[in-house]
């Protein structure tokens, strides 16, 4: 079957790789149909490994992927073949503390879809077919479509983070970072709050994308005035900061917009050696909280889809068939104006 692995460092090859026949009685083989391009995945291709996930062998990215069932499981008999389906690619172990816990994304043993946190390492979406558990495939309404399913796994991770951060009514928002992860918390975040959410980003084509997608300001950095229209919203300062942008520097320029008390969600990926501004956040008593992957948020996300709160379309700026994957992927690692790409196959 077709195939794009990773080899290392912008080595992304087509491969021919062995269909994956042999399926156990509790998994089902699904066919790829729609795969979103990830901060992540374009970590590992600009520098083969993102953080200490350091791919040990050749495996297949992709992650944010919705399909269509191929081969049944004799234990799912609802999943048919043919039967549209979002797929979670989270796997734990559900038997160490963590899962029992309920912090099944902080196994140690998580398998995760087109993720070198593991090994063996599970290919993702840029194979043309994947072998799944089939209680990770959720069937679609008719209405939701390939590429919005395939956003699921976003969705939940944001929607994660919303639940570390708490209630969010009357609550104002920052959010730093108009990526994908940054305009979902822009969106979701506006679910549950009827007070200002800015966003900030130093791309004017992702600044336009936030203000369509709801931002109440959608704010430069870099741009003169900044300071007094950041502040002029939320004049005692931000309740909640959605850090997406995973900028170095960004926690030590961000802080003072922070109301005293508040609270800071950690999306995007920092540098181990970033700076952190201790006394700031010692003084006026801020909590710092990272977030990683999701639990059972993915349950949350599909029913937001089904119920029609949120379109995840709005994200996509750009599509690729499968067999231009390698040229999708130097796309998302150089375009300043996409937010998100999807592969479709």
């Amino acid at each position: 079957m077709k195939s794009y692995l990773l080899y290392g460092k912008k080595d992304l090859r087509y491969c021919d790789i062995p269909y994956p026949n042999d399926t156990s009685d509790d998994e089902v083989i699904v066919r790829i149909k729609s795969v979103g391009i990830c901060g992540s995945d374009i970590h590992y291709y600009n520098d083969g490994k993102i953080g200490d996930f350091i791919p040990q062998e050749p495996f297949a990215l992709g992650h944010e992927l919705a399909g269509i069932i191929e081969k049944e499981s004799p234990l799912n008999p609802t999943l048919k073949k043919g039967t549209r389906v979002g797929i979670n690619p989270s796997r734990p172990c559900k038997t160490c503390w963590y899962c029992m816990e309920g912090k099944q994304n902080l196994c140690p043993k998580m398998m995760y879809i087109g993720s070198a946190s593991i090994f063996p390492h599970l290919n993702g979406g840029f194979s043309e077919y994947i072998k799944i558990p089939a209680e990770n495939c959720i069937p679609l309404k008719d209405f939701i479509s390939f590429e919005m399913a395939a956003l699921l796994e976003p969705l939940s991770v944001v929607l994660h983070a919303l639940s570390v951060a708490g209630d969010l009514k009357g609550k104002s928002v920052l959010v730093t970072g108009a990526g994908t992860i940054g305009q979902l918390c822009l969106m979701a975040a506006g679910l549950y709050t009827s007070e200002p959410i800015v966003i900030t980003d130093i791309r004017t084509p992702a600044l336009k994308k936030a203000k369509e997608n709801g931002a109440t300001a959608a704010l430069n950095p870099q741009e003169s005035g900044f300071e007094k229209e950041i502040t002029a919203l939320a004049p005692n300062g931000y309740d909640i900061l959605l850090e997406a942008s995973g900028a170095g520097t960004i926690l030590n320029t961000m802080v003072k917009f922070m109301k005293k008390g508040s609270k800071i969600l950690q999306l995007g990926m920092l540098q181990d050696n970033a700076p952190f501004p201790f006394v700031t956040f010692m003084k006026h008593e801020l909590t710092f909280q990272s977030s990683f992957r999701f639990n059972n948020e993915y349950a949350l996300a599909i029913a937001l889809l089904e119920k029609q709160k949120i379109d995840l379309t709005k994200i996509i700026t750009n599509r690729f068939p499968f067999d231009k994957i390698p040229e999708a992927m130097t796309t998302a690692s150089n375009s300043l104006n996409d937010i998100k790409i999807i592969v479709e196959n």
